[in-house]
């Protein structure tokens, strides 16, 4: 279907927008494995996937995990690539579905939803695959919670679609968004749209509802002091959540220190980790740099709260578990 056929269905005339599954433990993958998708940052399909073929970089992205809505954004680029996918299908000679969910808490573990038939193993299947991964971290907007999965099909083109990718009417979804947060929660997005069509050279902020106020009252807490290096100028410094926001949405009180910027973003990505001593812990291939090596075993400069041990406890199990 023409690009200007898409944005036309869906609502505003100018670009699509698509409401996309994403589900940490969801094992989209039919041989068990997953995508590495980060809801806030990237997502990743294959040739596999219904509408793989339609979404482009510039259309609308919003995130929901089946339950509700996580954020929403616009894709700045989808980068192209090649695999081998095991897929698995029902073991119906006469169906063979790759359409089949797993049930949580009954036996036989699958069920097809083609035949309805049960099983416990599927038959799986080698098969080439083209792999699609978005980038979108740059107009990223959190509104994990905002809308229910009820609301958000509803205002789908196809209401009861199962795919991954939904066509969403999104005049509707942003009249449902701001009648509750206001029109600057699209600041973010509206200035990448821009920025993406007309080829501005200006990098929008990413913000989160409420960022500046958690960062505030770190530094009235800390002081501008890094809590893995010590005193630090505080343009220099981030407001790091010892948890997943896009996952929570929610700035609590005692879920955050005061970050060197390059720090905070190891630390998201698991790089460096506080085990249960209060002592950092850098993995092994970032020890080769002074500049991170000095830091592994040493002491947090901060003291920390027990909430605050928790967060990071539970950063380590996600991070350094075996």
């Amino acid at each position: 279907m023409p690009k200007d056929k898409l944005s036309s269905l869906s609502g505003d005339g100018v670009r699509p927008a698509w409401l996309v599954m994403s589900k940490s433990d969801y094992r989209r993958l039919g041989g068990g494995s997953k995508y590495d998708d980060d809801p806030a940052r990237h997502y990743s399909w294959d040739s596999t996937v219904p509408n793989h073929g339609r979404v482009q970089a510039g259309d609308i992205v919003v995130l929901w995990n089946e339950v509700e809505s996580l954020g929403v954004s616009v894709i700045e680029r989808i980068v192209e690539g090649q695999a081998v996918k095991r897929r698995g299908r029902c073991p119906t000679e006469s169906c063979q579905s790759t359409n089949y969910e797993p049930r949580k808490t009954m036996r036989p573990v699958y069920r097809c939803y083609e035949c309805e038939t049960k099983f416990d193993d599927p038959t799986f299947e080698d098969v080439e695959v083209k792999t699609f991964r978005s980038t979108h971290g740059q107009a990223w907007v959190d509104l994990f919670g905002e809308l229910s999965a009820k609301e958000l099909r509803a205002l789908c083109v196809k209401p009861r679609s199962q795919n991954s990718f939904r066509l969403l009417r999104w005049d509707a979804f942003r009249a449902a968004v701001t009648g509750a947060k206001g029109g600057e929660a699209f600041g973010p997005l509206d200035s990448t749209v821009r920025q993406i069509q007309g080829g501005h050279t200006t990098r929008p902020t990413r913000v989160r509802l409420g960022q500046r106020e958690f960062r505030q009252a770190l530094l009235a807490k800390y002081g501008p002091r890094c809590a893995f290096t010590g005193d630090l100028p505080d343009s220099v410094l981030d407001a790091c959540h010892l948890y997943s926001y896009a996952k929570v949405g929610k700035h609590h009180e005692h879920g955050g220190v005061l970050l060197r910027r390059d720090l905070h973003t190891l630390f998201d990505l698991g790089k460096i980790a506080v085990d249960q001593n209060d002592l950092i812990d850098v993995c092994e291939p970032y020890r080769d740099f002074p500049t991170y090596s000095a830091l592994h075993q040493k002491s947090l400069a901060v003291a920390v709260s027990p909430v605050q041990r928790e967060w990071f406890e539970l950063h380590w199990t996600e991070h350094r578990r075996p």
